[in-house]
């Protein structure tokens, strides 16, 4: 019986009584090891553990901020930034896909954001169209079409 992924409690084998993090790349790497164990027991190559090998962790949290740890050293500001983005962009299957997001990533900086973004739409707007698209009054003195 195997188990991995974010349900599943996988022993770090090089932290005594630790588990792997529980996140998608790590359920992709356990993915892997359960996939080469499988075919060592139907007879093709050998079993191996699966050995969590934690390079570091970062976060994009949008805008021009990020946070990251590679191997265990802090960076914060355009730095964190560049590391998350690389990594982002390393995960990313396929030269194709990198070059592509890559793109957007430059356009994006240097044309500024998308004006079709649904981010744009002020939210009392849009709650008027949606009264008026299911046959609700709008409250007395508001607008009736948006801006």
């Amino acid at each position: 019986m195997f188990a991995l992924g974010d349900a599943a409690a996988v022993p770090d084998l090089g932290r005594a009584g630790a588990l792997c993090p529980r996140t998608a790349q790590h359920a992709m790497r356990q993915g892997r090891a359960v996939a080469r164990n499988v075919a060592a027991g139907l007879g093709h190559g050998t079993a191996r553990p699966y050995r969590h090998r934690d390079l570091g962790t970062v976060a994009d949290l949008g805008a021009a901020q990020a946070v990251a740890a590679p191997l265990g050293l802090p960076v914060t500001g355009a730095a964190a930034k560049a590391v998350t983005g690389g990594y982002h962009l390393y995960a990313l299957p396929g030269a194709g896909n990198r070059l592509r997001v890559a793109a957007d990533w430059t356009l994006n900086a240097l044309l500024g954001r998308n004006t079709v973004s649904l981010g744009l739409v002020p939210d009392a707007a849009a709650g008027l169209v949606r009264a008026e698209q299911l046959g609700i009054d709008p409250p007395r003195g508001a607008r009736t079409t948006a801006p």
